[in-house]
């Protein structure tokens, strides 16, 4: 009887969730989409360029009139003062909605900034953003916004440039203070749990574990070893990815696939179960473990990539079939993508894992048979 509740109870458990995921509508396609990775580099961006520094700004606003449409006789002349920064805008009037060119002469080099257009109401309307060159001087063609008015509008170019020495900004300011408020609040937690640790220690005491050493050496190559592996196993995964594509779009294939390599699985587990076949006080036998190991490691991730292909096929088969209970198919379409985004990181953190292992154990093997000498130059320099 309890197993029959503890059933029913995994039945119900999972047809909730497969409901939860089709209520609200997991799509994994978003990861991959466009938008996301656009989305994603500007955060990528925003990260590498942190709002922490600021310079003061000093503003330069130069402005020139232009005629929206070009009055009867045509745009009066207007002195230009060309001791300082000035545009030139050709035409000096025009329709709306047609382009016209503004040059600028004596703004300061290499700056930028927007090119407004102010009608009588005042509000600025960009129509560009200028930059100099070297000498002050920018051209840019741009098209005019549609506000005819009789009176003389206004082109307005806003340039700024930094003036004296970095400081914070206030993002800087308040990231700083709450890092001092994290500080000190670590400070007073941990005073507080010494206190408490002080007393229960001595009742620990009694229950002190052997002593453990690794050698500075096997925990160095360790160490080493984990990005290695990690990429690596980016490319094991891929490339196994790619050899079960053949299988994952035929579902009978899948099975098959799925069911021989997890015979396969069984065999060789059972193999490196049996102390004969697999002694690793001998070299022969830690190689055959070693190796053993390895194509257990890749039978498996195997056997995750198309036990994840098969949940997606046999998902988005019974989707249509299943009627109202179509999210029951839906639920273990989603649950295959998952696990095909997991193949990559899994298999990383398996090929890192074994990798380390294996350095490991030849850090202490060249601790045990070096000499002291030797030894000593290891930990240098592994160390450093």
């Amino acid at each position: 009887m309890r197993t029959l509740l503890f059933t029913f109870a995994i039945i119900i458990g999972i047809i909730i969730y497969a409901y939860g995921f089709q209520v609200t509508q997991v799509d994994l396609d978003e990861l991959g989409s466009p938008t996301r990775q656009e989305s994603l580099r500007r955060i990528l961006r925003a990260l590498a360029r942190p709002d922490f520094i600021e310079y003061e700004k000093e503003e330069f606003q130069v402005e020139t009139p232009i005629y929206v449409p070009c009055p009867a006789g045509g745009a009066p002349a207007s002195a230009l003062d060309q001791s300082g920064p000035y545009m030139v805008v050709t035409p000096p009037c025009a329709e709306p909605e047609t382009e016209v060119s503004v040059e600028g002469f004596n703004f300061a080099p290499n700056t930028e900034g927007p090119l407004n257009f102010i009608p009588p109401s005042g509000v600025s309307l960009q129509l560009g953003r200028i930059a100099s060159d070297g000498s002050g001087h920018f051209a840019l063609t741009v098209k005019l916004r549609d506000r005819a008015s009789p009176e003389p509008q206004l082109l307005r170019a806003v340039t700024r440039r930094s003036i004296g020495g970095p400081r914070l900004s206030q993002n800087g300011i308040d990231t700083i203070d709450k890092i001092l408020e994290t500080v000190f609040m670590a400070l007073l937690a941990t005073t507080a749990g010494t206190i408490l640790a002080i007393p229960i220690s001595f009742f620990a005491a009694q229950n002190l574990m052997r002593t453990v050493t690794s050698p500075v050496p096997s925990i160095a190559l360790s160490i080493l070893a984990a990005p290695l592996g990690v990429f690596i196993g980016g490319q094991v995964a891929g490339w196994l990815i790619k050899l079960g594509l053949p299988l994952a779009s035929n579902l009978a294939a899948n099975g098959v696939g799925l069911i021989v390599i997890a015979l396969l699985l069984m065999g060789a587990m059972r193999w490196l179960a049996t102390p004969a076949e697999t002694d690793p006080k001998t070299a022969s036998g830690r190689l055959w473990q070693v190796g053993a190991l390895l194509l257990a490691s890749i039978g498996g991730i195997l056997l995750f990539l198309l036990l994840s292909n098969l949940a997606v096929n046999v998902g988005e088969l019974l989707t249509p079939r299943l009627g109202r209970m179509g999210f029951l198919g839906n639920f273990l379409t989603k649950l295959g993508e998952i696990l095909q985004l997991l193949i990559v990181p899994i298999c990383a953190l398996i090929t890192a894992g074994v990798l380390m292992n294996l350095a490991g154990q030849l850090g202490q093997t060249l601790v045990e048979r070096a000499t002291d000498q030797l030894g000593w130059l290891l930990n240098l320099l592994l160390a450093a």
